[in-house]
């Protein structure tokens, strides 16, 4: 305490010997009143901007309350869903989705010759989360193919009944002439099987 002391009377001492620290004194204390209103103001105003989209927000809430269309959207929604699933090829296990892919794959290269060495590889399976009863099946292909018969490849990947979706394609147009893609199938477990 007594430092503490010794030290308010050091700072009165300054101050009564130069009396233009009394105006700097009072020049701080007034910025610092400044800047704490213009703080204030701004968190007023950020407040306000989040009190008027809230607002709106209920609003538009307010305003699609009884509307029944929404529920024959949902209703049209779980009926499409339903019919593009039953399209999908029903099998009664991963092992056989992953069969199948195989199969499918092979048949498309079976055009190829030796010399191109097709690889087809089945990368992994798993339900897919948001549709259940819906298992989506990884596989790779790599084939020495000139342009065009990659072209022809993909158009018969893209003319395909089955729902094949393509997740990377790497052509090289060099003295290789090598084609690598890498797909996603996707099958319907039949009820009661184990995805």
């Amino acid at each position: 305490m007594k430092a503490f002391d010794s030290q308010l009377q050091n700072l009165k001492r300054q101050v009564e010997a130069a009396p233009w620290l009394k105006w700097a004194g009072l020049a701080i204390v007034l910025l610092l009143a400044l800047f704490c209103l213009q703080a204030l103001d701004a968190v007023r105003v950020e407040r306000q901007k989040a009190a008027m989209d809230a607002e709106l927000d209920l609003r538009r809430i307010m305003s699609l309350k009884g509307q029944d269309v929404w529920f024959e959207r949902q209703k049209s929604a779980v009926e499409l869903r339903d019919t593009l699933k039953a399209q999908l090829p029903e099998v009664s296990t991963p092992g056989m989705a992953q069969a199948a892919l195989q199969n499918w794959l092979r048949g498309l290269t079976s055009g190829f010759g030796n010399e191109q060495n097709a690889n087809i590889r089945i990368n992994r399976s798993g339900t897919v989360e948001t549709v259940p009863g819906v298992l989506r099946v990884n596989a790779s292909l790599n084939v020495a193919a000139s342009p065009r018969q990659s072209l022809n490849l993909l158009r018969q990947i893209e003319s395909s009944s089955n729902l094949v979706t393509l997740e990377t394609l790497t052509l090289q147009s060099d003295d290789s002439n090598t084609l690598h893609l890498t797909l996603n199938a996707y099958y319907r477990v039949t009820e009661g099987a184990t995805p």
